[in-house]
């Protein structure tokens, strides 16, 4: 990896939309409406129509824990032939050594996320920092909202409650330097109510690190209202692009033709 995955291209708007796919057993967990596709099913065609639309980076999250997860390497290699950068979660961000690290970084994995990994074995976190370096590393924190300005971190997918809070996890990766953190709200995936922009001021006050707003995206406005709300450098879209909602290009469009990224970006 010739320059950092994380940094903010702001002459290419695109770059700030990281489309996630949703992986189990090497397919996409339900399949895709994008239009013109031969197998709504099949990783590499989803990826393929992203990068199509000038996606620069994808976030692939793969359910399967990681003794299932054979056919990843492969998966990658294909991947990496759409010229995207991928950042992959496996086993609900886990990194259980650095032999299993370096495979994936070695067969096209950009970034990989810690997120399970960084409560339960933090030590392998910091050992995979200082081998392959902070920026190949990034934090993802699933949490729940408890009270105003107060979230409770969760492990595993977020069902298991992790004993401690958002902004404590934000400060342990900014001492780790890892390249960014994806701020998810629990509390809003799949309700369409919009990103929780408090989560992601107090994860950016916090750490001081690129944030990617992530959880309850439902609307193009949602887009830009983070963008341009100063706290985040990325958002995360899921059902709006694999549902068929919105493509790349029209989420594009819109940013240039609604944020403050419109003078700038080609």
């Amino acid at each position: 990896m010739n320059q950092p995955v994380f940094r903010d291209q702001r002459a290419h708007v695109a770059d700030l939309v990281i489309p996630c796919v949703d992986v189990a057993a090497g397919r996409t967990t339900e399949p895709s409406r994008i239009a013109g596709l031969d197998d709504p099913g099949d990783v590499a065609s989803v990826v393929a129509a992203y990068a199509a639309g000038n996606a620069r980076k994808v976030f692939l999250d793969v359910f399967d824990p990681w003794d299932a997860v054979d056919y990843l390497p492969s998966l990658l290699r294909e991947l990496k032939q759409t010229g995207v950068s991928l950042l992959v979660s496996v086993g609900h961000g886990q990194l259980p050594s650095l032999l299993h690290t370096g495979g994936l970084f070695e067969a096209g994995a950009d970034v990989l996320s810690v997120s399970t990994g960084l409560i339960e074995k933090p030590e392998t976190v910091q050992a995979a920092v200082r081998e392959f370096g902070a920026e190949r590393l990034m934090g993802v924190i699933n949490c729940r909202r408890t009270a105003p300005g107060r979230w409770r971190v969760y492990t595993h997918d977020g069902e298991q409650d992790a004993g401690t809070g958002a902004v404590d996890v934000a400060r342990q990766l900014a001492g780790l330097d890892v390249g960014a953190i994806l701020a998810n709200s629990v509390d809003r995936e799949g309700t369409g109510q919009g990103f929780d922009l408090d989560l992601c001021h107090a994860v950016a006050t916090a750490s001081g690190l690129p944030v990617i707003a992530s959880g309850g995206c439902g609307s193009l406005d949602h887009l830009h209202e983070a963008l341009d709300a100063g706290d985040t450098t990325y958002v995360l879209v899921n059902n709006m692009l694999h549902k068929g909602q919105h493509s790349m290009a029209e989420i594009r469009d819109h940013l240039l033709a609604h944020s403050s990224f419109r003078a700038t970006g080609t």
